[in-house]
């Protein structure tokens, strides 16, 4: 069976897409934990950021003539993201994928499952994250494949139209309706950080810099009150 649905139009403007784009993941993860992909998903590239809209597919077994379809649809910016449901023998995604992706002006994708020709996806210089590497390829008989559905990729959740920001650490999905608080919250943190590397640098402890050195002499003369208590 193929279903496909119509691409989630963005309501996240590209002007607060470019300030998310600002903020780590890891800065996020200071808040947030549930949104985060499995930290098993690893990227083939380096020193990458992307964020976008997902466009979120269902490939089935060894047929990934719905991949190739997801690529054509594809607007510029946006993220594929790929249920595999537990599949890792055969990879759905290689050189020839990531061709057309960069084509349609894809900036990163995440297959939850195997994927293939890490040398070429390396000159690309294209940010996918993947379970493993497989010589093991799918085919394209166009049988079976969902397009636009809700899936399951590393552990979570993804919607189609849900913004996938993503690093070297990982990735996280968020709703386009958390977007602005997200970046009010978290944008003056991460622009903040930069002086307070430097103030440590310059001599200021670094649990002092993040009050954990309080809060441990706090817990400590507690128990020593309630030691004395005894």
């Amino acid at each position: 069976m193929v279903v496909v649905n119509p691409r989630v139009e963005s309501t996240i403007s590209a002007e607060l897409l470019a300030e998310l784009k600002k903020i780590a993941p890891a800065t996020i993860g200071h808040m947030l934990e549930h949104e985060f992909m499995d930290g098993d998903l690893r990227p083939i590239v380096s020193r990458f950021k992307f964020a976008g809209p997902a466009i979120t597919v269902r490939c089935f077994g060894t047929d990934s003539a719905i991949v190739h379809y997801a690529v054509d649809i594809a607007q510029p910016g946006d993220v594929i993201v790929i249920d595999r449901l537990g599949d890792r023998k055969y990879a759905c995604w290689g050189g020839g994928v990531t061709n057309g992706a960069v084509a349609r002006g894809v900036v990163g994708a995440v297959v939850d499952g195997a994927i293939t020709d890490r040398v070429e996806i390396e000159e690309f210089n294209f940010p996918v994250f993947g379970r493993c590497i497989s010589p093991v390829t799918t085919r394209a008989p166009g049988l079976t494949g969902e397009l636009n559905v809700p899936v399951r990729c590393g552990g979570i959740i993804v919607n189609p139209g849900d913004i996938v920001l993503a690093d070297d650490d990982g990735i996280i999905v968020l709703p386009p309706s958390r977007i602005a608080e997200i970046v009010k919250v978290c944008l003056p943190i991460e622009e903040r950080a930069p002086t307070r590397w430097q103030q440590v640098r310059d001599g200021t402890p670094l649990g002092v810099m993040s009050g954990a050195h309080a809060r441990i002499d706090a817990t400590l003369a507690r128990e020593r009150e309630q030691q004395a208590g005894h």
